[in-house]
């Protein structure tokens, strides 16, 4: 059976209502979405970006024996690594590999360690790995540095940055080039 009255005013007005309520959802969750990708593409530019400071450092670095290919290995939690697994390497023959265990065995065959959220058990147990060995350690720059890190990347800005520790490059036996190091002093915060 059809009606073809008109709507009482307060129906129409709660039909009017449901129906903005609706297209506002509808507006806010294509908002949600533009803004997710937009905040996907920024952490895929800042991936980019830690990787090419990665692969910079490395070309700097000369270990005790030379590699034809330079084994880098992701270890724990790694939120800036997606590019670093991408194999762009800026004509450097790097392999890259994500550890799934801490292990002597497995750290003897890497490095470069880029080194991600770990827990502090296992972040003592890779210092312990990482001491007086020739492995180019680099923290991610969500990671605080640790005594073993070399290098700890750091978000300065615009731009990523990093710290030097040099008394763990000087326990390694890795040759660091000097220009690495001005490199970080000229990317150190001004007082």
């Amino acid at each position: 059976m059809k009606l073809d009255r008109p709507l009482p005013a307060d129906a129409a007005r709660r039909r009017h209502l449901a129906c903005c309520l609706l297209l506002a959802l509808f507006a806010l969750g294509l908002a949600g979405r533009a803004a997710h990708a937009q905040s996907q593409t920024a952490e895929a530019k800042r991936a980019g970006e830690v990787a090419q400071v990665v692969f910079g450092i490395a070309s700097y670095v000369r270990w005790p024996a030379p590699h034809a290919e330079i084994q880098l290995c992701l270890a724990g939690d790694t939120r800036y690594a997606d590019a670093l697994l991408d194999g762009q390497t800026q004509g450097q023959r790097i392999r890259t590999q994500r550890l799934g265990a801490l292990s002597a065995a497995a750290l003897a065959e890497c490095q470069v360690v880029y080194i991600g959220g770990i827990g502090e058990a296992e972040r003592e147990k890779l210092n312990a790995h990482l001491i007086g060995h020739p492995i180019l350690a680099i923290s991610e720059p969500i990671v605080p540095c640790s005594v073993a890190n070399m290098f700890c990347l750091k978000f300065r800005d615009a731009q990523v940055g990093f710290d030097v520790n040099l008394d763990a490059i000087a326990r390694s036996g890795l040759r660091v080039h000097p220009n690495a190091l001005r490199i970080a002093r000229r990317t150190a915060p001004q007082p």
